[in-house]
């Protein structure tokens, strides 16, 4: 009898862990993954633009650089990235919080007499709750300068280098070697030239 009833209860006891085995407790579903980050953003970022950014002014003076204009963004978003560019190379980056705002940034050691191309890049940007930031890819706006400069004190204008011979005293040579390289194709500068040692031929008779 003794043996009988141990053998009710191991068999019990396997059938009940076969049913754990095959199954018989439930399983819970895995939950949907987590979309990529690109997905996300993208997704966030669907109806977010930058809808104004403009430039109020933009000048040189002894060889800082300067520029300032306003900003604004559209739909939830409420920041925005900037970026600046002088000479088509990025300067500096900044990020400002709200609807809209205005930007300002300053460089110093331009070089005078040449002209200075500056660019500015907005993209909208969203930051919740718990301060998680994110930019769009999408929706930016881009506002340029090609010629932001001034002339090298104490010097005339490239343009006057070869309409005046001289300017008190000074001879056309000097005016000339003024004058960025740049600023003139191969015909001008040997016109330009020409013109300076004619001057320099009058200045000694």
């Amino acid at each position: 009898m003794r043996l009988y009833r141990m053998k009710t209860w191991v068999g019990s006891l396997l059938v009940g862990l076969l049913g754990v085995a095959c199954g018989g407790a439930p399983e819970m579903p895995p939950g949907p993954s987590p979309l990529p980050v690109a997905a996300r953003e993208s997704k966030l970022c669907a109806e977010q633009s930058v809808t104004m950014l403009t430039l109020t002014g933009s000048s040189t003076h002894q060889g800082e650089l300067a520029g300032s204009g306003s900003w604004a963004v559209s739909g939830a978003a409420n920041a925005v990235r900037l970026e600046y560019y002088v000479d088509d190379v990025l300067y500096a980056v900044e990020e400002q919080s709200g609807k809209s705002g205005t930007w300002y940034f300053s460089r110093t050691g331009v070089s005078c007499g040449v002209l200075h191309p500056i660019q500015v890049k907005a993209w909208p940007m969203i930051i919740d709750g718990d301060g998680v930031r994110t930019t769009c890819t999408s929706g930016s706006r881009t506002m340029s300068k090609p010629d932001v400069g001034e002339e090298c004190a104490g010097n005339l204008p490239c343009e006057s280098c070869h309409v005046s011979g001289a300017n008190r005293g000074r001879s056309a040579r000097a005016l000339a070697d003024h004058c960025p390289r740049g600023a003139l194709d191969e015909q001008n500068m040997m016109k330009l030239l020409e013109r300076a040692k004619s001057g320099e031929g009058t200045a000694r008779r």
